[in-house]
């Protein structure tokens, strides 16, 4: 065996700990600089638009922001349900502060609304790939996010529990997108301004644009899931069934 398949070797079989199970392992990691690549690939394209024309909107580097916080908390929520099974608050809250932030992940397939129809224009092509990108590594990190969190409600919680609790968060997904794009408000205003969000709730309660975005991101991010959890469950049953 040569060096270099002896440093993949390595790399594979590597992980980070310091105990058993691992309190950080490298597929993790991967994971995350995985996403982080994909992230700078998207800013990327929005530095060949300053360069070449104009920046389009720099929130959309901020919502890409915000598309990380439920990822970070839901991979610190899978690595603390690992080594404590019974910390049922830890996660609780952990799972709570999840829920204010995870819309901000869908939220920017919205952003394709700002997409000006020219096709006789360079720009329009850029724009198309640009938003697509931004919008489509923020829903990996939501999708990613949702398999750690749910992850962490399985090893925690009943089973049952955790399947309600997952399905109750696509619809509670689509009206946070609602809440952001058409009440324009924020994750922090469930601290900042508590009033403002139930006012909202009562005001949504007949808007059929709330009904439509809660169902359909819902559905969305429902069928995504279920493709992205049955190809990880189908590939860690045919190593099983390998390894035997």
């Amino acid at each position: 065996m040569n060096p270099i398949e002896n440093i993949f070797k390595w790399f594979r079989n590597y992980r980070l700990s310091v105990s058993e199970p691992p309190i950080i392992s490298l597929e993790g990691i991967y994971t995350l600089l995985l996403l982080l690549g994909l992230s700078l690939v998207a800013v990327c394209f929005h530095l060949v638009r300053i360069l070449y024309n104009a920046p389009v909107d720099f929130s959309m580097d901020w919502n890409l922001f915000l598309s990380w916080i439920p990822l970070i908390v839901a991979f610190l929520a899978n690595n603390i349900s690992i080594h404590f099974r019974q910390g049922r608050l830890l996660l609780a809250v952990l799972s709570v502060f999840w829920l204010a932030f995870f819309p901000n992940a869908p939220y920017m397939i919205t952003d394709l609304s700002h997409l000006v129809v020219d096709f006789q224009r360079d720009l329009t092509w850029h724009d198309n790939i640009m938003l697509f990108t931004y919008a489509e590594v923020s829903l990996f990190n939501g999708l990613v996010s949702l398999y750690w969190i749910h992850s962490s409600w399985k090893r925690v919680y009943h089973s049952r529990v955790s399947w309600l609790l997952l399905l109750g968060s696509f619809p509670l997904a689509g009206y946070g997108v609602y809440l952001g794009r058409v009440r324009r408000m924020n994750s922090w205003d469930i601290l900042h301004d508590p009033h403002k969000i139930m006012q909202s709730l009562v005001d949504s309660l007949m808007d059929r644009t709330a009904l439509l975005l809660s169902l359909e991101i819902g559905a969305l991010l429902a069928v995504l899931y279920l493709v992205l959890w049955s190809i990880i469950r189908f590939r860690i049953r045919f190593k099983a069934s390998i390894e035997k």
